[in-house]
Order: structure tokens, then sequence, then C-alpha cells
């Protein structure tokens, strides 16, 4: 078994959280996304992103940021918040939950996983919501087996001049494994 570590996000960590956002979207949006746009995605930007969002606000109390270490390595990044849509309130949302693909099938991104569902509870959260591509099937099989389900909802983003549909997933933070 391999030893993952999941903790909160500091600034220090904000250079490989740019490195595996990057190179997340890049792996797991090519198909869905215009190559122009993924290819457009800078790593050194999306790091100074992170350090100035966390210096700014190093501990929210209302959200939680977090990264996964396989080693010494952070190889994994999410981001857990009140939901934001109008229909979502007292509802907590996964935001982000991303990883570097020379980690996908280690058990980070299930460890990760396990790591926003934690902090949405301590938050106060009982149930959660989260927005994937309806056409990223890799991530759609990844929630679907850890307990996530459509409920119906979708909306439309704009990502590089591609409309891309999202499907909202929910799930009770309150369930037990028998």
């Amino acid at each position: 078994m391999t030893n993952i570590v999941v903790r909160v996000a500091e600034p220090d960590d904000a250079d490989a959280m740019g490195r595996v956002h990057v190179e997340a979207w890049q792996a797991a949006y090519t198909g869905i996304m215009p190559e122009d746009f993924l290819t457009s995605l800078d790593a050194t930007a999306r790091a100074a992103e992170w350090r100035a969002v966390m210096e700014r606000n190093p501990n929210p109390e209302e959200g939680r940021r977090l990264v996964a270490e396989l080693g010494d390595t952070v190889v994994g990044l999410a981001l857990v918040w009140p939901g934001r849509q109008k229909d979502e309130k007292g509802l907590g949302e996964l935001i982000m939950i991303n990883t570097a693909p020379s980690a996908w099938g280690t058990g980070a991104g299930t460890a990760l996983l396990a790591g926003c569902v934690d902090g949405l509870t301590q938050l106060g959260f009982a149930e959660a919501v989260l927005w994937v591509a309806a056409d990223n099937a890799r991530a759609r099989r990844f929630y679907e087996r850890e307990g996530w389900r459509t409920d119906g909802a979708s909306k439309s983003d704009d990502f590089g001049g591609t409309i891309v549909e999202e499907l909202r997933y929910r799930r009770s933070l309150c369930e037990t494994s028998l």
C-alpha cells in the first residue's frame, strides 16, 4: 500500500499545486476542452494565483484547501467550500479535486476525496455537491464509485470558446459504510 498523506495546503505548496492543477487539466480534459486552451495553461501563473490566495487567507474558516502527498511529492489538490449556486444554500461543495496523471491509480484521489468529505463534515455540512464535465467519464466513474450521484441539475461553462456541459453530483456526508 502506498503511503498517501492528505493535509491542509500551505503557501509553500503553491508551486506544486500549480503544476498538479495544470497537468491534471491537460490530461483529464483532452478531447473535452480545446487543445489550444489546455496548452495555454501555465503552471507558474497558476502557482502565483494559489500563493496569493493562501497568503491573503491562509486558514479560511469557511472552507478547506487540501493537498495529497505521495512520499515527499504533492500529487493532488482539492478545495471545499459552501455551495455557490442559489439552490445550494446549506450544502457543502467540492469545488475541485485534481491529481497528477502520474498518481492516477495510486489511491491519491480516493484519499484526497475522503479528506474533502471529512473537511466538509468538520465545517458542519450534512450534504455536498460537486460539478463535473458531462464528458469526463473517468471522473464520473470515480465519483459514482465513491457514492456520489447526479441530481438532475446541469449548467454550461465556456472554456476557451468551447461550451462544456457540467452535471451536478450530490452525496450525503452522513452515510456510513456497512
